[in-house]
């Protein structure tokens, strides 16, 4: 099965200020890596970076990973950023001035880029993209979307657009699961909220599946553990239509991104 894929609009750099090192990522191209990295060659994406040395790094990075950026633009902004911070179990954590969404917020997608989208099989997107909501009135019946609605936007705002979304991560809490699972049912969508070292689980036909995070001998930083999560598990789901295993294909994704530092591993 041929799978055209497309990551929509986040790419930033990430400071680790501790490390005094810069890193390129974003949910979009560390969830557009992993498919490239995983054997998916028609991998794509759309969105903005600024005219500064960060872009540069980003556009690097996807040359050198053969990713199809032609629908990258360059605009008058800055390249967004993110500050992370990595606390002694390798968890990151952020502070109030730590994104600066530069281009990520000014960039909208043009009628051209609409119609680019098309043919894609799987369009992925942050749930904070101020593209969400276009794209959940353009999608067609023919692809698989999946949306991030990461660990700060909560269930109301799960509720107000998961009719038209595919596959719901989330960054999840034990708390939040029964109203979920509850959510799953009442709108029959497949909902995978990650728990990090309880691992992960998916709410689907009233059932709930759960899967044990995968065991590594040193966490260096879990940055970049869902979107490689979410990518391994929408492709997996896409072909086979099994929970078990796209549970699996998505905890072994994240566990190998836990050893390097970054979303992406990077020389």
């Amino acid at each position: 099965m041929k799978i055209k894929i497309t990551a929509l609009t986040s790419f930033c750099v990430d400071f680790f200020p501790e490390l005094d090192k810069t890193y390129v990522g974003g949910n979009s191209l560390n969830f557009a890596t992993k498919c490239k990295l995983l054997g998916y060659e028609n991998t794509s994406v759309i969105g903005a970076i600024g005219e500064d040395r960060f872009g540069k790094l980003i556009e690097n990075h996807l040359d050198k990973t053969k990713i199809d950026r032609s629908r990258l633009y360059r605009i008058n902004a800055p390249t967004a950023s993110n500050k992370i911070f990595i606390d002694e179990n390798g968890d990151r954590y952020f502070k109030g001035d730590s994104w600066n969404g530069g281009a990520f917020d000014k960039f909208r997608l043009s009628e051209n880029d609409w119609s680019s989208l098309g043919d894609s099989n799987i369009v992925a997107m942050p749930a904070g993209d101020p593209n969400l909501k276009d794209l959940l009135k353009r999608r067609n019946e023919n692809q698989l979307i999946v949306i991030d609605f990461l660990d700060y936007l909560g269930i109301d705002f799960i509720k107000e657009h998961i009719d038209n979304i595919d596959i719901v991560f989330l960054s999840g809490k034990e708390e939040m699961l029964d109203e979920l699972q509850e959510l799953s049912a009442q709108k029959g969508k497949l909902i995978v909220p990650t728990l990090g070292e309880k691992g992960s689980v998916a709410f689907f036909e009233n059932k709930r599946y759960y899967h044990k995070a995968i065991e590594i001998d040193r966490i260096v930083d879990t940055t970049g553990c869902g979107d490689a999560f979410q990518a391994a598990f929408s492709l997996e789901w896409i072909k086979t239509k099994d929970i078990k295993k796209s549970l699996n294909a998505g905890s072994i994704a994240a566990s190998k991104v836990l050893s390097f530092t970054g979303g992406v591993e990077q020389e």
